[in-house]
């Protein structure tokens, strides 16, 4: 039987800048084990440079349709570009110019365009039902296609975080992507929540103790790991973050400026604690204030409570503070409550700081509840 002849779609680079980064890669060489991670990311960068997700989109399809797969490079074609992954665009890209392959990589090749395809069966059998029952969107409707929407732009951000070899870089700002997609408060937890499971499976591959997982993950460095968990954890706290701003910026209608007694009025606290001999603060003390000191004397928990960093302070409201920082703002348990609250409330912030990390003792996040058992040691 006649050898079927496959013809290679030229790419005609968008960018004129070839003569300076050079032209496609190509591979007469196939790249070392020793070199192969090195190899790979620098003709990533170079696709990345060059093309887009709907480039990206086309060289999956044309991949698919060379390897005798039309009715797949049909559907892929109907997916939209924001759910396109450009990493497996590109690696569909260098299988056709040369680049052989390892076993895993084409397992994991095949695993994500099967992804995808997936993604378009289940769209199509959606958009079917709509059809057919004739229904109308509802708001909500509208809200969560919005999310699914900021959750692939995260995704796509995350794609070039890798894609520029996992390297921490202030051009990755989260939190600017939920804040111009206007997300609803109340629909940013379905983010976070594929975050935290994203987090909880590198810090997986760190710890080491799943066989699978480190194979899986072994095109990445240790430090690159330890990177991707930052990028997740930086999410998880915009996301915290955009949920506190919502909340300060929630002002139907300008108001008579309230004054922070009276903002604190409901705020429960303890005003003087005879057994150590400690005096509280007046909760007006918290309104506007960007860093504090509390103790629950029942617990004998000390809280450093931190305003969120795009806020700039915390305030009360009702009960509670809010707008300070979830992640940062911890409280840790005192087995010489005497010694160590003096410690933190007789110095400067940066002494107090180093003072609380040095307590031995076990971090735990603080809902922002107040309590007739709380007294507040200091606000600034």
């Amino acid at each position: 039987m006649a050898k079927k002849e496959i013809t290679i779609k030229a790419l005609n680079p968008k960018s004129s800048d070839t003569k300076y980064i050079g032209n496609e890669p190509v591979w007469h060489i196939q790249p070392t084990e020793e070199n192969r991670i090195s190899k790979l990311a620098t003709a990533f960068q170079w696709y990345n440079y060059h093309y887009g997700r709907k480039d990206a989109k086309e060289m999956i399809a044309h991949y698919l349709e060379i390897h005798d797969r039309s009715r797949d490079a049909k559907l892929i074609r109907g997916i939209p570009d924001s759910s396109i992954q450009v990493t497996i665009a590109w690696v569909c890209r260098m299988s056709l110019v040369g680049l052989q392959l390892t076993e895993h990589e084409q397992i994991l090749l095949e695993e994500e365009i099967g992804k995808l395809i997936k993604i378009k069966q289940e769209v199509k059998k959606i958009v079917s039902d709509v059809e057919v029952a004739q229904q109308k969107l509802t708001i909500q409707d509208h809200l969560r296609e919005k999310v699914s929407e900021c959750a692939g732009e995260l995704e796509g951000m995350f794609d070039d975080f890798i894609i520029a070899g996992a390297k921490m870089s202030a051009d990755f700002k989260p939190i600017s992507v939920i804040r111009g997609m206007n997300i609803a408060p109340q629909l940013v937890n379905n983010i976070t929540k594929v975050w935290q499971l994203r987090l909880e499976e590198y810090n997986e591959v760190l710890a080491g103790n799943d066989e699978q997982l480190i194979e899986a993950y072994s095109h990445l460095s240790k430090l690159q790991l330890k990177n991707c968990v930052k990028f997740c954890e930086t999410v998880i706290n915009d996301c915290a973050s955009y949920v506190q701003l919502k909340k300060v910026e929630r002002k139907p209608r300008a108001k008579k400026a309230v004054s922070p007694e009276k903002l604190s009025a409901k705020f429960k606290y303890l005003k003087e604690f005879a057994e150590l001999n400690l005096k509280s603060e007046l909760p007006s003390k918290l309104v506007s204030a960007s860093e504090a000191w509390l103790y629950d004397t029942a617990k004998r928990k000390i809280i450093h409570v931190m305003a969120d960093s795009h806020v700039g302070t915390f305030t009360v409201k009702g009960s509670s503070v809010i707008a300070f920082d979830a992640v940062t703002t911890v409280q840790k348990t005192l087995r010489k409550p005497e010694e160590q609250i003096k410690s933190i409330i007789s110095v400067g912030k940066p002494a107090a700081r180093k003072a609380f990390s040095e307590i031995k003792s076990t971090e735990v996040k603080w809902n922002g509840r107040s309590n007739e058992n709380l007294l507040i040691l200091k606000a600034w």
